[in-house]
């Protein structure tokens, strides 16, 4: 029997769902673009060979090099955001005028802001949260770098007894659409000189 949850809209669902602990994922994998769960479902993403780039690059710096990303970042996912659903209404998007894409976005960022310090921070990044001084709106400090972990990811932050295979069907288009719209900006919001080598 499919519950009335299941039935609802998922996109309305997914910020609701953000705000719930799920349990941490296992660590990333380089290059990994294939997010499931532990149902069955799976929420299948696609990276172009220049985000897979820009993942492993990101990962090297920090993890290897001892870089960190600059913060603020120069575009922060707030930006993003706002220029992804600029270019849907320029694009007379269905899925701007039925709401549907601010309803991801809002998911997205709830997810982000909630998940941030759990999920999206390499073990190097870690002492850098203590110099924000209790801003904890993570949007409106970090950018694309963050962002593009949180979408290799987020499938796994998403309970499996939250929605139906309909519903993560009707998620995993929409994140494919954003990340497509991450990868025709991605040079621009994720430049070579916004990271910093932190000084032994």
């Amino acid at each position: 029997m499919v519950t009335e949850r299941k039935r609802s809209n998922p996109i309305k669902l997914l910020a609701e769902a953000g705000r719930r602990d799920q349990p941490r994922t296992r660590k990333r994998n380089k290059g990994d673009d294939t997010i499931d769960n532990k149902s069955g479902n799976q929420i299948i993403l696609f990276f172009s060979p220049g985000l897979k780039d820009k993942l492993m690059k990101d990962r090297d710096l920090i993890v290897s090099k001892k870089y960190l990303v600059k913060i603020p970042s120069k575009v922060t996912c707030e930006v993003i955001f706002k220029e992804f659903l600029y270019h849907e209404k320029q694009e007379n998007s269905i899925y701007h005028s039925n709401g549907v894409s601010q309803d991801m976005i809002s998911g997205i960022r709830t997810y982000f802001n909630h998940r941030f310090i759990v999920e999206l921070l390499y073990k190097p990044e870690l002492p850098q949260i203590k110099n924000l001084a209790g801003k904890t709106v993570f949007t409106e400090i970090y950018g694309c770098e963050h962002l593009l972990r949180l979408m290799t990811c987020i499938g796994k932050l998403i309970s499996p007894n939250e929605f139906d295979d309909c519903g993560f069907s009707i998620l995993q288009m929409h994140f494919q659409r954003f990340l497509e719209f991450i990868d025709v900006n991605r040079d621009n919001y994720m430049p070579g000189d916004n990271y910093f080598q932190v000084v032994q």
